[in-house]
């Protein structure tokens, strides 16, 4: 005898939902044991995609059930990686008031071993495999089921909303819906999700034929695109849903060293003749502003010739008294280490290494700063000791010893910088590291492991100008700029930063 179709619990719930037998005062009966658990289960899925209930609020309910201190936050954040989650919210985990997290891992029974193993109890934070996030976003954070968003009819819909906003990032990933970043936090627009043709389509629309050969061959491409008024710097990925596009909007206007609050130590530095200067900060922490801030001051007030190494071309660094070369890699060079090289033989008095990526680079570039150059160049490291450490490290062991007599002599100063969004209003304040080249700098460069006691120097060097990133977020905070918790966030050393508060040290 023949049988229908088997009925799943999948399809009994989405009967009692679609006939409105099911609801939310019986979601915690029904979820059983189930709503104790810091993930969500298939059947919590399907009250998500259903449109029963939001996502917020569900981790609510279970966040109840189970004991756990939530907040309703409709923006729960999210961190696509748990080693990031360990590293950057393990400030959040000890606030007075948690912060909701969710984290995309692989395998949930082993996430929370590692993350109970870490912090020596269960942390505060919902995990979530990646096929139940990519149905997460398919529902906006008031519970819309997706059908019922209105669809992207082209990016610049999209780059006119970033505009809007005031948008620093804009993200777009196949399956998935618009996401912006505005004032340092992710916001994602009620629209339909983007589809791989959509994405190719819209893509070609910004980047020339080149670029779109480049990315179709190598999965990776990067270019600056101007609409209207507006600059934006994008770059074209791929994962395992097909195209990604990231784009950054790149002021117009270059800021003055006042505008941003560069620190008086800083701005000394458009001073010099000579040496290296090194701005650091992950991606994203204002680090082309700082150095377009300061190749502005020089090319205003100084007669000097400036040639600029970058990828790509972000800010247009005005003329002024100098002369003023700005290069973009695989237009006017084909690599640092050769755009360098030439670069080097046109005159220069200032030379910006755009990124210092690689050992070719970071050789080259010493070498310029020791001919009499001055040059300015960028890492993604988080402090002066890490920056040591990471120059140091780029060499092979028998020519390390040369290398840190070579940086006691011609590197004068590292700033680490990060941005936080103000308390008060909305936008971001930056918050500077400062080390400058003294005798006991010089000498903590010169040992093998006086990059161990750098930190040390700097908050005892404070009368020369330095300060530590700690002793810059305790600042902010005291003058009521930033809030505490973010602030914390951003300190390399909580402890430090929470003794630096609790004693009154500046």
């Amino acid at each position: 005898m023949a049988t229908g179709p088997a009925i799943t619990s999948k399809k009994l719930l989405a009967a009692l939902l679609e006939a409105d037998v099911l609801h939310e005062s019986d979601l915690l009966t029904l979820l059983g044991e189930a709503r104790h658990s810091v993930s969500l289960n298939e059947l919590e899925m399907v009250l998500v995609r259903q449109g029963v209930i939001s996502s917020n609020r569900l981790l609510l309910l279970k966040g109840a059930a189970a004991g756990l201190p939530v907040y309703d936050d409709p923006k729960v954040k999210v961190d696509k990686s748990l080693d990031d989650l360990i590293v950057r919210r393990l400030g959040a985990f000890k606030l007075d008031r948690p912060i909701p997290t969710v984290a995309i891992v692989e395998d949930v029974p082993e996430a929370i071993q590692k993350l109970t193993e870490y912090f020596g109890t269960k942390p505060e934070v919902w995990l979530i495999t990646a096929s139940q996030f990519d149905d997460l976003y398919q529902v906006n954070y008031k519970g819309d089921s997706a059908d019922r968003l209105q669809q992207v009819g082209s990016i610049f819909e999209i780059l006119d909303e970033a505009i809007r906003r005031r948008a620093s990032d804009i993200h777009l990933s196949a399956g998935m819906p618009p996401t912006m970043r505005v004032d340092g936090m992710l916001i994602h627009l009620p629209r339909q999700p983007l589809s791989e043709d959509f994405l190719v389509d819209q893509a070609s629309q910004l980047a020339t034929s080149e670029k779109m050969e480049t990315w179709s061959n190598n999965s990776d491409a990067d270019f600056a695109f101007t609409y209207g008024a507006a600059r934006f710097r994008v770059n074209l990925g791929r994962d395992r849903r097909g195209m990604t596009i990231a784009a950054r909007k790149i002021p117009t206007e270059v800021p003055t060293m006042q505008d941003i609050k560069l620190p008086e130590a800083v701005q000394r530095l458009v001073d010099l003749d000579r040496g290296l200067v090194l701005v650091v900060g992950p991606t994203g922490s204002g680090k082309s502003t700082t150095l377009a801030s300061m190749l502005a001051a020089i090319a205003m007030n100084q007669k000097r010739h400036i040639i600029t190494l970058e990828d790509p071309i972000e800010f247009m660094i005005p003329t002024g008294r100098s002369v003023v070369h700005q290069r973009e890699l695989n237009q006017s060079f084909l690599s640092f280490p050769a755009g360098l090289r030439q670069a080097l033989r046109q005159d220069p008095d200032v030379v910006l290494v755009g990124e210092m990526r690689d050992l070719e680079t970071i050789r080259t570039a010493i070498t310029a700063a020791e001919t009499g150059h001055l040059v300015y160049g960028t890492l993604h490291t988080f402090d002066a000791p890490s920056t040591i450490g990471r120059l140091v490290s780029s060499f092979p062991a028998e020519e390390q010893d040369q290398i840190r007599a070579q940086l006691s002599y011609i590197l004068k100063a590292v700033v680490a910088q990060t941005l936080i969004p103000l308390a008060a209003t909305k936008g971001r304040a930056a918050a500077f590291e400062v080390m400058v080249s003294t005798p006991a700098i010089q000498n903590n460069l010169r040992k093998v492991d006086g990059h161990a006691f750098l930190r040390q120097t700097i908050e005892t060097s404070s009368r020369d100008g330095m300060q530590t990133m700690e002793m810059a977020l305790v600042d902010l905070v005291r003058r009521g700029t930033v809030r505490l918790e973010d602030a914390e966030q951003r300190a390399p050393d909580p402890e430090s930063f929470r003794r630096r508060l609790d004693r009154g040290e500046s």
